[in-house]
Formats: structure tokens, C-alpha cells, sequence
């Protein structure tokens, strides 16, 4: 499918939107476009939960001018406070929600400020906070330890920190001058092992990366050790024409796990997803999808009972969605330079059709599902 074709089937899809009209408590119906001044106002004290036992109901946050399809529902799930803000990545462990805050930090480090990682329940009330140094822009959660791993500074001057549930300890790791240029961005694991995304890289005399775009994890003490997994030219097969292609990893951003199990690198600027099957080893395999526009943090539904949490870092806010989910279904969100601006939608993994189920977020910067517990 052409490009074109995709971004006027991406554009096209925006006409069937509504705007919650919050004074009627309902979603306006199919075709209409709703406008009001009386917003609901959903905020309640710091650190207390904003879903309450309506999560289901039709509502929009106070003033927040999002439009949504019919059959999603937001409601507000927590916000930052005057202590921490603009929240960024979210993580889930079991019961817990952990999300990093940037608050107001230099994105290479240079202003020698720290970021608030801040562990919630799954309600949305908080439980503690941990500070970590630098422009905390990753944060995931390893299944077999059950460590914290937040990564900082992905424009240069990388720094990486764990914290233990368990003990509340946060260790601190540093790594080696990067041979790309940048700092690291996202981080994923992947049978049993932890990778990690070149963000920021240089870019040679005809704008290529020739530099590592993915690296394999381990430690020496607190000290990272990388290894390459993806060259940011390497060869891959592109999914919709089959044909081989070579990659231009010019901006390697978030990171996914399919339900293949395959770890999925987002080339943000590049706008395209790179999935690789077995990663860092002899039989790793490389394809590729070009998407519509820049995503960000693409996620798959394992059930169909649950709801999205969306990061929005300009209004200091977290979101809960509800929708007739289907399990199986590439959701993802747009980051704010983006041709359509921190929308929330589907990404169809065959042909890179990206349709919007939810616009107006101010800068949509993390995402995570998460399932209902009976």
C-alpha cells in the first residue's frame, strides 16, 4: 500500500469523531461534533483515585477538549502534583502502576536535576515515590526480579537506575562515552534478557545511522556493558512488499514486546516499526512495517476486559480508557510533532494503517494496558 493511500485512510478516519458533551454526562452521536463549557470536573485530592467504581461511565476530564469515538470512555486516573510533573513512561508490575516523572529536566542531563519515579496502585493512589537523576525517559519492570530499571538522559550523558520494590534501594549504573553519539531511551525484556534502544544517534554525511540502534544488556557491578543487537543500516525484510530492505534507524525510541514475543523497536522520526524475532541471537530475524505517521509506545491487548492508561506530559495527567476491546489489536499513540498530535489508536500490522480512536491529548508520551482483576 502506498503512502498516500495510508495517510488518507489515516486522515479520513478523523471525520466520525465526537466530543464528549461532559453537562449531558454521554458521548454526542455518530457524525456530530459537541461542544461545551460546563466540563465535569473528575479531580480529587493528591494521590487519591480519579477512576472511582463508575470507570465505565461516559465522562471527560475537566476542560481537556478530548474527542473520542463512540464506545471509548476516559476518565482522569491520577495526576502529578506540585511535587512531581510531566509524567512520561508507564510500567505495570502485578498490582502496581509505576510511572516516571520528568518534572522539569534537561534531556542529556546537563542541568544536574532529577526525576520522580512514582509507584501507584492499580487504583491510582500513590504509594512512594523514588528520585532518580537526570531526564528519566524509560522505565520497565524486569518479570523474573521484579526490578525497577529507569533510564535517564536520552539525548547524551546516559545514566541508568534500578530500585527494588522490596527494599526501596536504588542503585545507580553508568555506562561507557556511547559510540553513537546519544543517549538510551526505552528498555524491554526479552527471554530473560534486557535490551536497550540508541536514542539520539549521529547521523553520517548522508543522514544514515551507522551506529548500534538496539544493545543487549549486562552488567559488570554497576557497570552497563553493551552489546550490539541492531545496527541502525542493517538489512530487513519489509512487510507489506516482502522485498529486503536496509534500515535507517534515525531515531529509535520506544519499545514493545508482540504477542509473538518478538521485540518491537519504534523508529519514531523514521515513522516505522521494527520487529525482531529471537533478538541477540544466531537465529534473530528482521522486518520492518513504515507506518502512516511517528508513533509511539505500540501496544497489543492481551484480553478483552480492561483499560488503556494514557500519559499525558503537558497537562500533568494520566488517563483510564475503556473500550469494547479486542484482544490481539495493535493499539499505539502519537507523540506531539507528530501529522496528527498525540492522538491514541489502532495500528493495523499488515499494511501500517493507523486509525484514531481518541484526539486532543496535549502530548501523549506513554501508554500501557491493564488487565481487570476479578
Amino acid at each position: 500500500m502506498t503512502t498516500m493511500k495510508i495517510w488518507m485512510l489515516f486522515t479520513y478516519s478523523l471525520a466520525c469523531f465526537v466530543i464528549p458533551a461532559c453537562n449531558q454526562g454521554g458521548l454526542g452521536g455518530p457524525g456530530t461534533l459537541e461542544t461545551t463549557s460546563s466540563a465535569v470536573s473528575l479531580e480529587g485530592p493528591p494521590g487519591s483515585s480519579h477512576e472511582g467504581k463508575d470507570d465505565g461511565a461516559d465522562r471527560c476530564a475537566s476542560s481537556t477538549g478530548l474527542a473520542a469515538l463512540p464506545g471509548y470512555k476516559v476518565r482522569v486516573w491520577a495526576k502529578g502534583t506540585t511535587e512531581f510533573s510531566h509524567p512520561d513512561a508507564i510500567e505495570r508490575d502485578e498490582k502496581d502502576i509505576w510511572v516516571g516523572f520528568q518534572n522539569v529536566t534537561a534531556k542529556d542531563g546537563s542541568d544536574g536535576k532529577s526525576s520522580t519515579v512514582v509507584e501507584y496502585t492499580v487504583e491510582g493512589r500513590i504509594e512512594r515515590t523514588f528520585s532518580v537523576p537526570g531526564h528519566c525517559d524509560g522505565l520497565r519492570i524486569d518479570p523474573a526480579t521484579h526490578l525497577v530499571w529507569a533510564s535517564s538522559n536520552e539525548d547524551g550523558n546516559p545514566g541508568l537506575a534500578s530500585i527494588d520494590p522490596a527494599t526501596g534501594t536504588v542503585t545507580l549504573f553508568t555506562f561507557d562515552p556511547t559510540v553513537h553519539g546519544g543517549g538510551f531511551d526505552d528498555m524491554a525484556f526479552v527471554n530473560g534478557k534486557m535490551f536497550i534502544a540508541a536514542s539520539n544517534p549521529n547521523l553520517d554525511a548522508s543522514g544514515v545511522n551507522v551506529f548500534p540502534a538496539v544493545d543487549q544488556v549486562t552488567f559488570q557491578g554497576t557497570h552497563v556493558v553493551l552489546t550490539p543487537v541492531l545496527q541502525g543500516n542493517a538489512t530487513a525484510v519489509d512487510v507489506t512488499t516482502g522485498l529486503q530492505v536496509t534500515l535507517n534507524e534515525v531515531d529509535p525510541d520506544s519499545m514493545s514486546i508482540d504477542p509473538a514475543g518478538d521485540l518491537v523497536l519504534t523508529n519514531q522520526a523514521g515513522a516505522e516499526l521494527v520487529f525482531i524475532s529471537n533478538p541477540g541471537s544466531m537465529t534473530q530475524v528482521v522486518t520492518r512495517l513504515g507506518v502512516a505517521t511517528q508513533l509511539e509506545d505500540p501496544t497489543w491487548v492481551p484480553l478483552a476486559k480492561g483499560k488503556f492508561l494514557i500519559v499525558d506530559g503537558t497537562t500533568n495527567t494520566i488517563y483510564a480508557v475503556r473500550a469494547p476491546f479486542v484482544p490481539g489489536t495493535a493499539y499505539t499513540e502519537t507523540p506531539d510533532d507528530s501529522s496528527i498530535a498525540s492522538m491514541f489508536g489502532t495500528v493495523d500490522l499488515k499494511t501500517g494503517v493507523v486509525s484514531p480512536k481518541i484526539i486532543g491529548f496535549k502530548k501523549a508520551t506513554g501508554l500501557l494496558f491493564v488487565p481487570d482483576v476479578d
